[in-house]
């Protein structure tokens, strides 16, 4: 018995309860996040940090994992969104955060789970993109891969050894693809 997807608005979709994992609305089609596997969340929080290290401590950048953008009539959870400093999405002028934020991030960062291929992946990162997202990172720890996405560019299969380069997001940090696949490894594995 074939499942059809449940459709909605914005308006609709933004009364519903957060669960976890987290429900997203593309399309007018709502679907729920694959939960992240171990190697999943250590990658994503291993970026998270670096930007924090890199961006947040130079006041350049910040990183939010797991929070949600709405975008157009479309909202979203990508694994790892960066704003530069700039552009962080404050309520007030006291700095508080938005609840939702309503601003495409700068970059964002997905990491493939169990259950997800690279093909939906890159059409959501694509999606991301041509909401106003400036670069989309998408990692696969099984195939030890990195795409990255650019409105009009798209680079990648990149292996280890290649260079990750979101200097335009995010200046002199030097990060490469064994960097950020390393991320998916225990931390007594990591050098």
């Amino acid at each position: 018995m074939a499942v059809t997807p449940e459709r909605m608005t914005l308006a609709e979709f933004l009364t519903l309860p957060e669960v976890k994992p987290a429900r997203e609305l593309r399309h007018g089609v709502v679907s729920q996040k694959v939960p992240p596997s171990g190697s999943h969340g250590s990658m994503q929080s291993w970026f998270a940090a670096q930007v924090f290290i890199y961006g947040q401590m130079r006041r350049v950048a910040q990183s939010f994992t797991e929070t949600r953008v709405i975008l157009g009539r479309d909202t979203y959870v990508p694994d790892v969104s960066v704003y530069v400093w700039d552009r962080i999405p404050e309520e007030d002028e006291s700095g508080t955060l938005n609840f939702h934020f309503t601003a495409p991030p700068d970059l964002i960062l997905e990491v493939i789970s169990p259950g997800q291929t690279v093909g939906s992946l890159l059409d959501r990162c694509r999606e991301l993109i041509a909401h106003g997202v400036r670069v989309a990172v998408l990692a696969d720890p099984v195939r030890q891969a990195v795409h990255i996405l650019r409105p009009g560019r798209e680079i990648g299969p990149l292996r280890r050894g290649d260079a990750i380069d979101i200097a335009d997001i995010l200046p002199d940090l030097k990060l490469a693809v064994s960097d950020l696949l390393n991320g998916a490894r225990s931390a007594r594995y990591q050098g």
